[in-house]
This record gives structure tokens, C-alpha cells and sequence, in this order.
């Protein structure tokens, strides 16, 4: 991978621990978030939006290695329109925006982050066609609609987005010569996880989910295989979701292959 690598929500959980196993391999990285990172933006606004890209390619002179979509919203966070702002119109944004400088990279590609909540059954489909008609006012609406645990309904349909997605621009991105896969993490040990431990009612729905191996993985465990999709152990590896989340996926839907 030549040229810069990008990683969006880079100050901590999983964007840090991709960041840190990158530098460990010699490659040059940019990290975007809402402070503490080389880039600071808000990509839940379209002025964020808009920031992070101009700094970036201002700085890598219009030429990717790689990109990382990671930055999210808490399934927590107070406000659910805020939370598919970020997680879904921010986070393809970056990728569909920044797809020409990975494509005048060398061997570039780019990975988005999923989740175990796009196939968990709580996303909700209404919102989830909204959110793919891509009208973000109306999804910010239809997001907050008053109901309980909207935010929460709002990140699994928002990262059920980002799989859908991914697989959508298959087809346009390989013709573009850059690939396109997606890493949807299981339990993972990071601030948001103990976030989202301490409200019992969320607790309860994360214990449910049936694990293989071992309850929980290390930020470090999903960040591997970000790393393996970006490089070229992967070049035939485009369009694909990977589960990495213990089993939960297989144990979840034991007959989708």
C-alpha cells in the first residue's frame, strides 16, 4: 500500500487501534475525529463533511493508500438523528468522496465498519429504506421519532446500511480499481462497549447474543482484520462482509452463507 492510509473515528476504540497496528507496519496514516486526531471534524454535519475531505486531500495531494470509514455514534448517544448522520451519511460520504484519490493510489482499497446489530434483528426496516434513498433530513426525522431506544434502533439500521452499501458499490468500485469490504465486529472491548454495559436494558440485549468462541474480542482482534482487508493478502477480496465477532453471525443465522 503505497501513500496515505485514512482512518475516520481515529482517537479511540477500534480507529486507535487501527491507527496504532498500521504505524507498527510502516505505513503513513491521517486520523479524523472529533478531537484529538491529525484531522478534527465533525462528520455527522455536512460542514464537517466537507473539512475532513479538503484537509485530506490537501495533505496526500489527492492520492490514497487506503481509508477506514470507523468513525461512530454510541447506540447510546442522546440523539438518534445524530447517530445515522454519523454512522451512515458521514461514513459513506468519506468513502464515496474520497473514492478518486484511491483510485489515483496504488493498489488502494477501503474498508467501512459494520456491526453485529445489521443482522441482530433490531434495525428497523422503514428507517433502513430511508436511510438508502439517502435523504438525510428525512432520515434524521424518521430516525427520532420518539419512540424507546430509538438511538439504538437507529445504530443496527445505520450499520445494516453501511453492509448494504458496501455491497452496492461492488460493482462501481471495482470498475474503478479499488476495493470495497466491510468488517462488522462482534462484543468488542472498547469505551463503547462499557458504555453500553452500564444501561441494563442494552446489557441484557448484548448478553443475548450468542457467542462461539469467547464473549468478547480486543479492539486489537477486529483491527487485524482491517488491516488484512487493506492489504495485499486481500487483493481478491472485494464486496465482502466480515464477521468479526466470535461466531455470533453463524450462531445467529446458522443457514446464510
Amino acid at each position: 500500500m503505497a501513500n496515505h492510509i485514512v482512518v475516520t473515528g481515529a482517537a479511540s476504540g477500534l480507529g486507535a487501534a487501527v491507527i496504532a497496528g498500521l504505524a507498527t507496519e510502516g505505513h503513513a496514516t491521517i486520523g479524523v475525529d472529533l478531537h484529538d486526531a491529525d484531522i478534527v471534524a465533525d462528520l455527522g454535519t455536512s460542514d464537517g463533511r466537507d473539512l475532513a475531505i479538503s484537509q485530506i486531500l490537501a495533505a496526500t495531494n489527492n492520492r490514497l493508500g487506503g481509508l477506514v470509514s470507523c468513525a461512530a455514534a454510541s447506540p447510546i448517544h442522546p440523539d438518534p438523528a445524530v447517530v445515522v448522520s454519523v454512522n451512515w451519511f458521514g461514513a459513506m460520504a468519506v468513502l464515496d468522496r474520497l473514492l478518486p484519490a484511491l483510485a489515483a493510489g496504488e493498489e488502494a482499497s477501503a474498508v467501512a465498519i459494520s456491526s453485529i446489530g445489521a443482522i441482530d434483528g433490531s434495525a428497523d426496516p422503514t428507517l433502513l429504506d430511508v436511510l438508502l434513498a439517502g435523504d438525510e433530513p428525512e432520515a434524521r426525522a424518521a430516525a427520532a421519532d420518539g419512540t424507546e431506544f430509538r438511538s439504538a434502533i437507529a445504530y443496527a439500521t445505520a450499520k445494516r446500511a453501511v453492509a448494504l452499501g458496501v455491497r452496492e458499490r461492488a460493482e462501481a468500485w471495482g470498475r474503478a480499481g479499488v476495493r470495497l469490504n466491510a468488517v462488522a465486529p462482534g462484543r468488542m472491548e472498547t469505551p463503547m462497549l462499557d458504555g453500553l454495559l452500564a444501561d441494563p436494558v442494552i446489557a441484557a440485549g448484548i448478553e443475548a447474543i450468542p457467542v462461539g468462541i469467547r464473549p468478547s474480542g480486543s479492539a486489537e482482534d477486529v483491527a487485524g482484520a482491517v488491516r488484512f482487508l487493506l492489504g495485499r493478502d486481500a487483493t481478491f477480496v472485494h464486496g465482502q462482509i466480515l464477521f468479526v465477532d466470535g461466531g455470533s453471525d453463524a450462531l445467529l443465522r446458522p443457514s446464510a452463507i
